[in-house]
């Protein structure tokens, strides 16, 4: 009876495992919330942020965001065979792209299309129908899918932002303000400095163009991007960059094909490619100062 009773034990135990075994995963699913928001459009006829068709929406209108077609008008496939596996067995639907489930219409009771309006709409990640709402928005080109890809495109009408991306993102942004100005405030009486931020930041200069002209257009590109007004300014190599750009304008150096030579025809490097980096870096190297001195020489006596 024992040996009898054993062995069933251990047939159950054998077949409670193959059972396990073969349920399908749903850890796909996660404790994460997706907030979709519109992004607003200051349009030539509306301007005024109280008015409510301000940013290219009006309040109560919406967008209809529908299921993902091919270009045979059949339906994309936009879950993994484990997404749609595990979301069949906690939903006990039909999820292949042929079923029911996608052909419902909204107004019969069905989730598609998704409409999205000037309110955020949030998303549940951790809910299975949540979950494939957030997946159709995934692919939808209406729809960026990060805070940073909304440059990208301008057909995109909203953005999908994780829970605390867009926290991260004002603090980054502050962060960079905050570096923007201490920079801005280090160059700000070098007229050649700032003349070479507001060209790689695309604003053309002169030099006929004075100091105060051009400290205000800089600090304007700090408000529009702090991000790049940080990486420009944040270059070790900046003033030596200058150093060789005002060099190329007063006639001091030739610029062949991006390539920077003196006037003797010899390359501003160490053997390398004279590229604008490349030159900054040998300049600035005790190999290149006696060069260096020769050119700053020249220039002086160019500008007088």
């Amino acid at each position: 009876m024992a040996e009898a009773k054993t062995k069933t034990t251990t047939e159950e135990t054998v077949v409670s495992k193959v059972q396990v075994k073969e349920l399908p995963l749903t850890d796909f699913l996660r404790n994460e919330i997706v907030t979709i928001k519109y992004i607003k459009k200051e349009s030539a006829y509306i301007k005024d942020p109280a008015h409510v068709g301000y940013g290219g929406l009006f309040e109560q209108s919406q967008i209809a965001i529908p299921v993902p077609l091919l270009d045979n008008n059949k339906m994309k496939n936009i879950l993994t065979s484990k997404e749609k596996a595990g979301l069949e067995y906690l939903l006990g639907l039909d999820l292949s792209i042929y079923g029911p489930f996608w052909k419902e219409e909204y107004k019969k009771g069905g989730r598609f299309p998704i409409y999205l309006g000037k309110d955020d709409t949030r998303l549940d990640l951790s809910d299975p129908i949540q979950y494939i709402m957030y997946k159709v928005l995934m692919v939808s080109p209406l729809v960026a899918n990060g805070l940073d890809e909304v440059r990208d495109k301008a057909t995109y009408r909203f953005v999908m932002v994780l829970e605390g991306e867009e926290l991260t993102r004002e603090k980054d942004v502050i962060g960079n303000k905050v570096i923007a100005f201490e920079n801005y405030v280090k160059y700000k009486n070098n007229r050649e400095v700032l003349r070479y931020i507001l060209r790689n930041l695309g604003k053309y200069t002169s030099k006929n163009q004075d100091t105060e002209f051009l400290q205000v257009e800089t600090a304007k590109l700090i408000e529009k991007d702090p991000n790049m007004f940080v990486a420009i300014t944040s270059d070790p190599l900046i003033e030596t960059k200058v150093l060789l750009e005002e060099c190329l304008e007063y006639n001091v150096i030739d610029k062949v094909e991006k390539k920077f030579y003196t006037k003797d025809n010899q390359p501003i490097s160490e053997g390398d490619t004279p590229t604008l980096d490349v030159a900054a870096k040998y300049l600035a190297n005790p190999l290149g100062q006696e060069l260096r001195l020769t050119l700053q020489a020249k220039l002086k006596n160019s500008k007088n």
